[in-house]
């Protein structure tokens, strides 16, 4: 149940839930699940809003990170308590170099075809995916060697990569014998696409009504799942969604590292029908980054005086309903294995903001309102946000009105996410909003260091620091496994991202899952889905 459940209740259904509710109830249309042939079976409904397009894992990204949760296993897997868990390998070796893996894989898997899963359908997928999916090129540069013998599969790597375990988490094994002869992934189309060796085997996806249908797999080598059918709804807008679960049609809501709307409780509470849990968000939903290289946020007083002049605690009550806390300097939650729990934590302090920009020269001499920079002209910040994302430009707004208090200026830049992207990888801003995702703080050499490493490319990353010693600490942590060395340069990076605020966390958030009344055994897993993961798969108990 949520946290101050009685403070919860109290606020939103008094603040919120009249207007709210009114809403969603009103012009809503109702999606009606189809009826199970098998009134027996135990059935988990199961409400989503992501665009599913096709059944091809490689073509549709939504749809193969769904796979990864029903119908394809990975190597590994991340607990729910952030340690790396066996899956289809059921143990590993790694060199002192960390450039020889080792996996051992189970030997009572199979596919849903009935082909028993072995080593070499491992070493093929690898390869596969090296050879034929953009997404997973780094392979290329990394992995130099596959090969299998027995229930083992060796990857021989051209330089140390400490951090290839995380890396496999997120790939499913597929089977050779439907994949060796197909060169175009992305293309594919045949039924026969669907075949995994998950927990549930493909039964049927209708396009127009927007629906997926799943069955258990009686022959699952994690033991057979307690949910005998899963469907999965696709909604046009959580509205609908919501409506839904708060009528009881659907079960519980999944968004793939997402987090359930704050803003859609009150509606649920009402209905009397749901139950809630909760868990720290893994990755960073609201978070501000700096261009350290140009312009008055390259001098480290100023940053440290804008993080200064932001009050973390309200932005946490205004969008986040009061559920989270304030971050440290640090960036990630304290989720993360081997969380600095030494660094301090952001602090609204608009007296020492005022006190940081008055030692670094930048004084109202003319007293507008606003300070000079050296040249003697106003300072106006360019502050970069996604005009597709509401939450981003009400940030926006707020941050601008926090820091005209120490007399800076911003000027707020709303672009689309293409737009956004290439201002951003142009270094074009003083300041940019942006999030990280929960795979995203751990990608890279981890606690965020994919985001901020400047050697690093991508749509969402920052690339913004380039301080030797915080690169040196990224390439050690990347040429290590050994456990005690790596949680060392753990600590080592938060500590030089608190030292150069590459950027700041806004708010670390409570995720809230959702679900029907009456269902238990929950396993929360906050980077594959809340409560609709494959742990759960095997321990959630119906009503």
């Amino acid at each position: 149940m949520i946290k101050n459940w009685k403070k919860f209740k109290k606020v939103w259904l008094i603040g919120l839930a009249a207007v709210i509710s009114l809403s969603l109830f009103a012009g809503c249309e109702q999606t009606t699940p189809n009826a199970d042939d098998t009134a027996t079976a135990v059935t988990l409904k199961v409400g989503s809003t992501k665009p599913f397009k096709t059944t091809n894992c490689f073509s549709d990204y939504w749809y193969g990170v769904l796979t990864n949760l029903t119908t394809h296993d990975s190597l590994i897997r991340l607990g729910d308590d952030m340690s790396i868990k066996p899956w289809l390998a059921k143990s590993w070796i790694v060199s002192d170099d960390a450039k020889t893996f080792v996996f051992t894989i189970v030997d009572n898997a199979y596919w849903h075809d009935g082909t028993k899963l072995t080593a070499e359908d491992v070493a093929f997928s690898v390869e596969y995916y090296r050879d034929y999916i953009a997404s997973a090129s780094w392979m290329k540069d990394v992995i130099a060697d596959v090969s299998f013998s027995g229930d083992t599969v060796t990857l021989s790597l051209s330089r140390p990569y400490g951090n290839l375990l995380t890396e496999f988490m997120t790939y499913s094994i597929v089977p050779k014998h439907i994949w060796q002869d197909v060169t175009d992934p992305l293309k594919y189309n045949q039924t026969d696409m669907t075949v995994g060796s998950g927990p549930f085997v493909f039964e049927s996806f209708d396009l127009s009504s927007g629906k997926f249908i799943f069955k258990a797999n009686e022959d699952y080598f994690q033991g057979k799942p307690t949910i005998d059918r899963l469907e999965v709804d696709i909604y046009q807008n959580m509205d609908a969604l919501v409506l839904s679960l708060a009528k009881g049609d659907i079960d519980t809501w999944w968004d793939y590292s997402g987090t359930f709307p704050y803003t859609s409780i009150p509606a649920l509470i009402k209905s009397g029908k749901v139950d809630f849990e909760t868990s720290t968000y893994l990755g960073v939903p609201s978070a501000l980054g700096f261009n350290l290289e140009d312009g008055p946020a390259s001098d480290i007083n100023v940053r440290k005086a804008i993080a200064a002049a932001i009050n973390y605690q309200q932005i946490i009550e205004y969008f986040y309903a009061g559920y989270g806390s304030v971050p440290t300097t640090g960036f990630v939650p304290p989720t993360h294995p081997n969380f600095n729990a030494d660094l301090p934590s952001l602090a609204y302090n608009p007296a020492e903001a005022n006190a940081l920009l008055d030692a670094a020269g930048l004084l109202d001499t003319d007293g507008d309102g606003i300070r000079e920079d050296s040249s003697g002209q106003n300072i106006f910040l360019r502050l970069l946000a996604r005009s597709d994302q509401s939450t981003n430009m009400r940030l926006a707004e707020i941050l601008r009105d926090a820091l005209s208090e120490i007399g800076l200026g911003v000027e707020i830049r709303a672009l689309d996410l293409s737009a956004w992207a290439s201002v951003k990888d142009a270094l074009d801003y003083d300041m940019v909003l942006f999030g990280a995702t929960p795979w995203g703080t751990l990608m890279h050499a981890g606690h965020g260091s994919g985001y901020f490493d400047s050697r690093r490319t991508g749509q969402g990353v920052l690339h913004n620091l380039a301080a030797a010693e915080y690169l040196a600490a990224c390439d050690a942590r990347l040429a290590t496994a050994d456990p005690a060395q790596q949680a060392v340069l753990d600590l080592r990076i938060q500590e030089l991202t608190a030292e150069y605020l590459p950027g700041i966390a806004l708010a670390w958030t409570e995720s809230v899952y959702p679900y029907r009344q009456g269902w238990s055994g929950w396993v929360i897993d906050s980077i594959y889905g809340g409560v609709f993961n494959g742990f759960s798969f095997l321990s959630v108990q119906s009503p």
